[in-house]
């Protein structure tokens, strides 16, 4: 069985995902959207202009370092092929 379809790693897919708004789970629940800046081998991530995603009031939290060992989970922005 051969497939045409290439497999990404997960460093590609963060990769292609710089510069661009993605949302990360938080081991506390919490849900923080922002602009992917960079990350590192553990999964540290650099967000700018963040906020932390509430029910009805966003709490904006500017730029902030999550590490890695407390994502539980990221949302990706979908790609311009699929819409």
């Amino acid at each position: 069985m051969t497939s045409t379809q290439q497999t990404l790693r997960p460093k590609d897919i963060l990769v292609a995902s710089l510069e661009k708004t993605i949302i990360v789970k938080l081991k506390s629940q919490k849900l923080i959207r922002g602009t992917l800046n960079s990350f590192d081998q553990h999964l540290n991530l650099y967000l700018t202009n963040s906020y932390e995603m509430r029910e009805n009031n966003p709490v904006p939290l500017g730029d902030v370092i999550i590490r890695g060992d407390n994502v539980i989970m990221l949302v990706f922005p979908e790609e311009e092929d699929e819409k």
